[in-house]
């Protein structure tokens, strides 16, 4: 395996649930090349995730999303560290062109037509450990969010005070960034009673709790809103005490299994056999599994992708895609095993 001395990382694909997903590549490259210094760009605020990690050397934080804003940084970047090796994960804004003409090894492409059944974080290692440039028993390996002793105890103490009588604390994450992706509140509202009936405590995770009523009325306790490190820290002190956490496709879902927690994972639109969670921390529910609209390949084309509109609506939310409404609660409570 060659020796690189100086690594670049872009990561640019837009959500926190893209950042984790790239975590084991961005891990196996600095444990595979152990004297190389790794210098990651991504994306603001996500790359507060990456900030203290004891395996990456720089965190190069980018606020705008627009290709000259992307070019630019990593124009920047590219003359400054003068990479031995540098990997995109995103092959628009001409990333592919930059790289490619530095000098030196570019890996420009983690995809190159994927199995329908294989993860995207997976895919990535494969791909890697495929071209020599990582150690091939790190494909399939999760990914791992650090967190300091300091945030560690600090979110013990927050998760005391929203847990007193120490019950197994389950986190509600109800909020997605595309409204086809949410399951329906009156399932969230059947699973909280559930929960509270089995001697759970269910924990809302939320933006803007007052909009996920439904969990509220039934008995969720809400944390207060949270930095994306204190959230990260939140999670891992759960993951101490056997807590699990439940959501749709979403970053906050992921981010919990990175902290070292068990999630259950709600797959409607997306499929679960190439956006799900990492086997060994979590378990991913697909709803509407024969649904003859689903695109594996580019969700974006599907007709329910930008407004939620589902020709197949079975009594979910109105206008709610019936590839959700179709996980019922029971399913979801006995993959938590109660």
């Amino acid at each position: 395996m060659s020796s690189f001395r100086r690594i670049l990382f872009v990561d640019v694909m837009g959500g926190l649930g893209d950042v984790v997903l790239a975590l084991p590549a961005v891990h196996a490259l600095a444990l595979s090349h152990p004297e190389a210094a790794v210098h990651v760009l991504t994306l603001e605020p996500w790359h507060v995730l990456l900030e203290g990690d004891p395996l990456i050397d720089e965190v190069i934080p980018l606020a705008g999303r627009g290709s000259e804003d992307v070019q630019g940084a990593a124009r920047e970047a590219l003359a400054r560290i003068r990479p031995d090796l540098s990997i995109t994960t995103n092959r628009r804004h001409g990333l592919p062109e930059l790289l490619e003409a530095a000098g030196g090894v570019a890996v420009t492409n983690l995809w190159r037509s994927p199995p329908p059944d294989q993860r995207v974080d997976e895919r990535y290692l494969e791909l890697l450990a495929r071209d020599g440039i990582i150690e091939p028993h790190f494909v399939g390996q999760p990914p791992r969010v650090a967190v300091t002793p300091e945030e560690l105890k600090a979110a013990g103490e927050l998760l005391a005070a929203l847990n007193p009588a120490g019950r197994r604390p389950v986190f509600l994450v109800p909020d997605s960034g595309m409204a086809v992706k949410r399951w329906p509140q009156q399932h969230w509202a059947r699973l909280t009673s559930m929960l509270l009936r089995s001697g759970q405590t269910p924990v809302l995770v939320a933006e803007e709790p007052e909009s996920w009523p439904a969990l509220s009325d039934a008995g969720a306790v809400r944390t207060p809103r949270l930095s994306l490190r204190q959230l990260a820290a939140l999670y891992a002190a759960a993951a101490e005490r056997e807590g699990v956490c439940v959501g749709g496709d979403t970053g906050p879902v992921r981010l919990a299994t990175a902290a070292g927690m068990h999630a259950v994972g709600l797959y409607g639109p997306t499929v679960a056999a190439r956006y799900g969670l990492h086997p060994e921390l979590g378990v991913n529910l697909q709803g509407l599994p024969g649904c003859p609209e689903r695109h594996p390949a580019n969700f974006t084309e599907q007709v329910c992708w930008w407004d939620a509109q589902c020709p197949f609506a079975d009594g979910g939310e109105p206008g709610g895609p019936a590839c959700m409404s179709h996980i019922a609660p029971e399913e979801v409570a006995a993959a938590l095993g109660i």
